[in-house]
């Protein structure tokens, strides 16, 4: 048995109290899985990228 190790981005999470990040599995493309962590995670004010690009929540400008 293999276990799995998560391919994808990492980003950060930004929340009111904080911010954390996490590494995306890869299995899908960064913005779809971002949108769908941040479904599960209510309070997420947004999440960014390494290098501060706002993914989500999608067309937002800093």
């Amino acid at each position: 048995m293999t276990d799995f190790q998560p391919t994808g981005e990492v980003v950060i999470f930004v929340r009111e109290e904080g911010f954390y990040p996490i590494q995306l599995s890869g299995l899908k493309p960064t913005a779809e899985e971002a949108a769908e962590h941040a479904a599960c995670n209510p309070g997420t004010l947004r999440i960014e990228d390494m290098s501060g690009k706002v993914i989500w929540p999608e067309g937002t400008k800093q």
